[in-house]
């Protein structure tokens, strides 16, 4: 049996947090924004201050860190009710076992409780298991960017979903 939990991430999990999110930023480059250099930079305070803030979460099979999530709250009074998510990421020994869902799931409901009822986030045009996931949960496509990353093959367009908590 594959025992998996999420919860909120909690300020003494930064170096769990730190490690992991390195992990997929090295695995796969193009699902993150930041380069392992850059991730590689910044200070685990800054972990350790953005885990505090209650809007990350973790999976864990058992005891072993697989899965990470979260959402950066729009800072607007205005559009307090916004969010967009982003870092999402499963290990791949941990993929095709609903781990993501689970994520999905639980990242949800903790946006929710915080106030927000307009989840957003940005996902490669060719990433076809981010776009399903996210259709699963209800998002749906709001746009294309063209050119929106620099990648490894030159530029990458990202699609923007949208899903609405209320």
């Amino acid at each position: 049996m594959f025992d998996v939990t999420v919860r909120v991430a909690k300020p003494d999990d930064a170096p769990v947090w730190r490690a992991l999110r390195m992990a997929g930023i090295v695995e796969n480059p193009s699902v993150f924004i930041v380069t392992a250099e850059e991730a590689a930079a910044v200070p685990i305070e800054e972990d350790i201050r953005r885990l505090a803030k209650g809007d990350r979460v973790l999976a864990f099979a058992g005891e072993t860190p697989v899965g990470l999530a979260g959402f950066n709250r729009n800072g607007v009074p205005r559009a307090s009710h916004r969010a967009e998510i982003g870092p999402l990421y499963v290990a791949p020994k941990a993929r095709g076992k609903g781990i993501s869902d689970l994520i999905m799931t639980t990242l949800m409901d903790v946006a929710h409780a915080a106030g927000i009822w307009q989840l957003e986030l940005f996902v490669n045009a060719d990433n076809v298991p981010a776009i399903a996931l996210y259709e699963r949960h209800g998002f749906a496509i709001a746009g294309k960017i063209p050119n929106a990353i620099l990648g490894a093959d030159g530029m990458e367009d990202d699609l923007m979903m949208i899903r609405n908590l209320m």
